[in-house]
């Protein structure tokens, strides 16, 4: 089922598991001058041994934008900032905490700040979880991208998207789960704007596509849907869909379960014969 984005299979039932509260949790908020450094610093923090249960990232726009919104207590003259949230049992969390921050030192870190109790621990995750929000004040759209990329490329890639958005003249601002190296290009536009909206298409493709030469993927964590399905193929040879083709029509054959999606459509043309059995295309006469 995993990976497949319905198309093998319905879910009826999920059966989870309770776990407990961890018995401390840290939040630190390490402060940079340019996003290299920051980027850098989350393949540090893996290469030192540390798995932090949350490492996010929000370059020196995005935070301004954010601050400017719900007073979270970023710094306003960042180049961009970590949040590094650890959880676990006391002393080993007290450990890590020390190490992480000599980790961001190491790597350039102006500052590092711990929130001193949950209040404070609320507010520095109430500008991350609320940056989306805060972006709807200063565009009337934007379009969110899913890349993922090997944690060691996330300097390059957002060395990327900066020179992408100079060339396509775009607002991109960037926050993105950087521990796992999932990222969230953010590129601002205005959808009655057709010429702009085209060069939003292109610049997400382009990036997208300096992620799978990255070693990366189109997604990380939102699925290809019918929004990416096009790019499957700069990402998997035509034997590599063939085979997920064949997997799909095993479980799936009249492909009625989220029907078009993750497949270039084109494809369907050369494997079926005949006239189409889709029920999707079927009713829309095709």
């Amino acid at each position: 089922m995993v990976g497949s984005e319905g198309t093998v299979g319905i879910v009826t039932a999920i059966t989870v598991k309770l776990l407990r509260k961890p018995e401390k949790i840290a939040t630190l908020l390490g402060v940079f001058e340019s996003v290299d450094d920051a980027a850098l610093t989350v393949s540090a923090i893996t290469a030192a041994g540390i798995t932090p249960a949350a490492l996010e990232m929000l370059d020196g726009w995005t935070l301004r934008t954010v601050e400017a919104f719900c007073h979270a207590g970023y710094p306003l003259d960042a180049g961009a900032v970590l949040l590094i949230e650890l959880e676990g049992l006391r002393e080993a969390v007290e450990e890590q905490a020390v190490a992480v921050s000599e980790v961001c030192f190491a790597q350039k870190a102006r500052e590092v700040r711990r929130a001193k109790d949950d209040d404070e621990r609320a507010l520095l995750w109430k500008g991350r979880k609320m940056a989306f929000a805060a972006l709807g004040r200063v565009s009337p759209s934007y379009y969110t991208q899913d890349g993922v990329v090997p944690r060691s490329q996330i300097p390059a890639v957002m060395r990327h998207i900066g020179n992408v958005a100079k060339k396509y003249d775009l607002t991109i601002g960037n926050i993105f789960h950087a521990g796992d190296g999932n990222l969230h290009p953010l590129i601002l536009f205005d959808m009655r704007n057709a010429e702009q909206f085209e060069r939003v298409l292109s610049a997400s493709t382009e990036i997208l596509e300096f992620c799978i030469q990255c070693g990366g993927s189109i997604t990380g964590e939102h699925g290809v849907g019918l929004e990416k399905r096009d790019l499957m193929s700069r990402l998997f040879t035509e034997e590599d869909l063939d085979v997920m083709i064949s997997l799909r029509n095993a479980f799936n054959g009249r492909d009625i379960l989220n029907p078009q999606k993750i497949f270039p459509t084109p494809r369907m043309c050369r494997e079926i014969t005949g006239p189409s059995q889709n029920p999707v295309l079927m009713q829309e006469g095709l």
